[in-house]
């Protein structure tokens, strides 16, 4: 089976790209809401080992919470790396690049590729995998540009252009 390609999915934050960056490499910090935490297993040679729990919309309206084990590979100032070891996605690899923005704030950019094991896992991966995916990430973009902005708008280290006086 060929690999199935997931995203690329793009948001732009006002806010540097080095508090973006901060931001996403502190995994299991932070508030969380509706039962999606991180927690971190395993920890050597700037890699981690952690447990993700993140609620999934599925079709028909329903969600749920979903875990996963995934490998990190946080590789600073600007890419954080993730391997699925085991959950509904074993093997998906994903990317998530923080570049600088066209407004001169950041770039988020999420790219995943997953490699189907036989055509019913193919179609499981097309047709329900890689659409939720996409949910998920644009919601935890849209979540991440919220929480940044907010920050860089308080921040005398982070500021931005916009923000200050």
């Amino acid at each position: 089976m060929n690999r199935i390609d997931v995203g690329p999915i793009t948001i732009e934050i006002a806010a540097p790209p080095a508090l973006v960056f901060q931001m996403l490499a502190a995994i299991g910090q932070g508030a969380q809401k509706d039962g999606e935490r991180a927690e971190i297993l395993e920890q050597r040679d700037g890699e981690l080992v952690c447990d993700f729990w993140t609620r999934v919309s599925l079709p028909v309206g329903r969600d749920r919470l979903v875990r996963t084990r995934e490998r990190v590979c946080i590789r600073t100032p600007d890419r954080i790396n993730y391997e699925h070891l085991d959950g509904p996605v074993q093997g998906l690899q994903e990317t998530i690049v923080v570049g600088v923005g066209t407004t001169g704030g950041s770039n988020l950019t999420y790219t995943g590729r997953y490699h189907p094991r036989g055509l019913a896992d193919h179609l499981r991966a097309t047709l329900l995998a890689r659409p939720a995916i996409h949910r998920v990430m644009r919601a935890h973009f849209a979540e991440v540009r919220d929480r940044a902005e907010a920050r860089a708008s308080r921040s005398r280290v982070f500021a931005t252009e916009r923000s200050r006086p």
